[in-house]
């Protein structure tokens, strides 16, 4: 399997410019500092743009931002998908039927990233904890399409925690592997591929969802530092 260094060109070509994170919490604020860190990684690749929302007003999240994310804006959650090519869901999974798919996606929006986990004996929304049909993320992708989200989903950063995505991310090898995962190739998946190797991360692209189940708590890689080959065959 070619690492990133073989691939870096076009896969810097594809990074996309700016990213939404629905949800300030650690998970959301790590993954915006680790995108504030690429142009260290890479230099003269500029970090995309990134803006935050939550269930606070913008004042306060910025506030919040200043300390822990201070590279981010803040917007209003109607605002977090409008102008941007990725928005990435980062909330407690006991919050998803608090999130409105209707905003997830704007005109830009390649793919909306689920980055979300079921912890241990967390409550999660009804239709979550059934379980029935697959892995979460994949209740979750067909959830929001059946109430009308037109972008694909991808699940990426999920089986990292946050504080190693404060201290990952590497440009020579080895380079940790993570998953990124939807029901079907496409522009929306290679944006991610893109974000997860611009992090100085091995990207291991997979399909369908259903695959994710490998990643979930629980799973044989969850938490684990693997090898690109070493995840490519646990998803197999």
């Amino acid at each position: 399997m070619p690492g990133v260094d073989d691939a870096a060109p076009s896969l810097l070509d594809r990074l996309p410019e700016s990213v939404g994170i629905l949800g300030a919490g650690r998970a959301g604020t790590a993954l915006a500092r680790a995108i504030a860190r690429i142009p260290r990684l890479h230099p003269g690749t500029p970090a995309p743009r990134v803006v935050m929302a939550a269930t606070r007003t913008p004042a306060a999240v910025r506030r919040h931002l200043l300390i822990h994310a201070p590279g981010a804006e803040a917007v209003t959650v109607e605002q977090v998908a409008a102008d941007t090519r990725l928005t990435v869901v980062a909330v407690p999974r006991e919050e998803l039927d608090e999130v409105d798919p209707a905003l997830l996606a704007g005109p830009r929006t390649l793919a909306v990233v689920d980055m979300t986990n079921t912890w241990g004996d967390e409550p999660v929304p009804d239709w979550l904890a059934a379980g029935s049909g697959g892995p979460g993320t994949a209740l979750i992708a067909r959830r929001w399409a059946a109430a009308g989200l037109g972008a694909p989903v991808v699940r990426a950063f999920s089986e990292i925690s946050h504080h190693e995505l404060d201290v990952v991310g590497r440009t020579e090898e080895p380079r940790r592997a993570l998953g990124v995962g939807a029901d079907a190739p496409g522009p929306g998946r290679d944006a991610v591929a893109a974000l997860v190797a611009a992090l100085g991360l091995e990207p291991v692209e997979y399909a369908p969802l259903a695959r994710a189940a490998a990643l979930e708590p629980g799973g044989p890689v969850f938490g684990r530092e693997t090898t690109a080959d070493e995840l490519a065959r646990a998803l197999s």
